[in-house]
Order: structure tokens, then sequence, then C-alpha cells
């Protein structure tokens, strides 16, 4: 492209914001004062309030000019890519403290596991279709949702997915035979050794990430 055609593209976008500018202020002029805004009502020559009537016109005017201005500049104005909200920086801190929250858990007393573990040895239905359902939320979808995200390599991710997706099919299986009528305990216990598996298998992703 020669340097002409190349200023001219430059020049046009500029000229074009530069003409709605000036339709947007030219709109505003009042054929009645040549300064009022907005309304019939305001338009008004004559009175003992015409000098503060006219005033505040015209501050009106500039206010509502000046955010007209504004506003085009920025619909106008090239935006500039955000950074996504949900990325995570990757360094062995974040790595280990996201993965630690899954293995805390698979393995301690107060985790998921052995929390579900617990209610099913103690017949309490009503308390696992509550917490199968709060889990899925804070265990699955934050926890290993934010260890999901430090992965670095984009195939993983994909299997991340498909693993967090298993670990939400296991507590529905526990969720469903815990239900009135289908109380089952074998089926409990099934879903519960599955739970289990998958959260391991997750966690052999920790050693896949490349740190920055």
């Amino acid at each position: 492209m020669s340097t002409s055609a190349s200023s001219a593209a430059c020049v046009l976008p500029r000229r074009r914001l530069e003409l709605i500018i000036l339709i947007s202020c030219c709109a505003l002029v009042c054929p009645c004062t040549g300064f009022c805004v907005a309304t019939p009502k305001s338009c008004t020559r004559s009175g003992p309030d015409s000098n503060s009537s006219t005033s505040l016109e015209a501050s009106s005017r500039r206010s509502f000019i000046s955010q007209s201005v504004l506003s085009i500049t920025a619909v106008a104005a090239p935006s500039q890519p955000a950074r996504a909200k949900d990325e995570q920086v990757v360094t062995q801190q974040t790595v280990t403290d996201a993965f630690d929250a899954i293995r805390f858990e698979l393995n301690d007393p107060k985790g998921v596991v052995s929390t579900l573990s617990n209610l099913i040895d103690g017949g309490s239905f009503e308390e696992i279709l509550q917490y199968t359902k709060e889990s899925d939320a804070y265990f699955r979808k934050a926890k290993m949702g934010r260890a999901r995200k430090l992965l670095t390599d984009k195939d993983l991710k994909g299997d991340a997915v498909s693993m967090s997706n298993a670990v939400t099919f296991d507590l529905i299986g526990i969720n469903r035979s815990s239900r009135p009528g289908k109380e089952n305990r074998e089926e409990q216990l099934k879903y519960l050794g599955e739970l289990k598996m998958d959260i391991e298998r997750f966690l052999e992703l920790e050693k896949t990430i490349v740190m920055n």
C-alpha cells in the first residue's frame, strides 16, 4: 500500500468521527435561540427569568455535548483486548495450592470423600442428597476448575474437563441411590469408589504442568 493510501486510510475514520460529533452537536441547536437543548419548553427569549433560563440551557447544552462526544469517542475508539478474568498465573505456589485443595477433599477426614463415606455408613440419605449437590459446586466446579485452568497442555485441558464431568456423574450416582424409594447402599459405595479413582486421576495432571 502506498504512503498516500495509508495516510488516507488513517484520516478517513477520524473524519467520520468528527462528522458524527458535528452532527450530534448541530442536532442540539434550537431554531428559537440557537443554544437551547432538547425540548421546546426550554426555548424562550423573553420573560423575567430569560437570562437564568438561557444560562441553564447553555450549561445543559455544554454538558450534553461533552457527554455525547465522550460516548461517540468511546464507541469509535478501537477496543483493547481485555485480559481473561479467569486467567491463572502458573507458578509453583499456585499449582501446589490448587492441587493440595483437591488432595484435601480426597484424603482429609473432613473432605468430600470421607464425609460421604460417613453419611453412607450412617444411612443419612437426606443429608447425602443435599451434600452431593453442594460438593459438586464448591469442590468439582470451584476447586477442580481452578486447578484445570493451570494446565499448560491444551490437549490435557480437554481431558481434565472429562475428568471433572466424571466427578459430577459420580456425585449424581450417589445422589440417585439416596433418593426416597431408591435407597441403595451398594450403589452408593460403587459410585463413591469411582469418585475416589476419578479424583486420583485428576491429581496426576499436576506433574504435567510446565512452570513459567
